[in-house]
């Protein structure tokens, strides 16, 4: 069986992203750490990978809503490559 590959998704202020990259090498996988705008640059990019995880942490800073920031970047600019992502199993 191939190497699965596992992408973490991070953003300014989200945490764990080395610690979740960590945890998925120990489990087999071999694990990148992507910065959101790099997939907003190329959203294919995703369909390189098995695996996909938002890690948790307070994304955009820890203000009122920032998590909005992130959530609307995804909803509007990468709900189609996540959907085939996710479509494809």
């Amino acid at each position: 069986m191939p190497q699965p590959r596992a992408l973490i998704l991070r953003a300014p202020g989200a945490n764990c992203d080395l610690e979740t990259a960590y945890a998925f090498e120990v489990a087999g996988a071999a694990a990148e750490r992507l910065h959101v705008n790099r997939l907003l640059e190329n959203p294919k990019l995703v369909s390189d990978y098995q695996i996909l995880c938002l890690p948790g942490g307070f994304s955009y800073g820890d203000d009122i809503a920032a998590g909005r920031i992130l959530g609307n970047q995804i909803r509007h600019h990468l709900a189609e490559c996540l959907e085939a992502f996710r479509a494809a199993g």
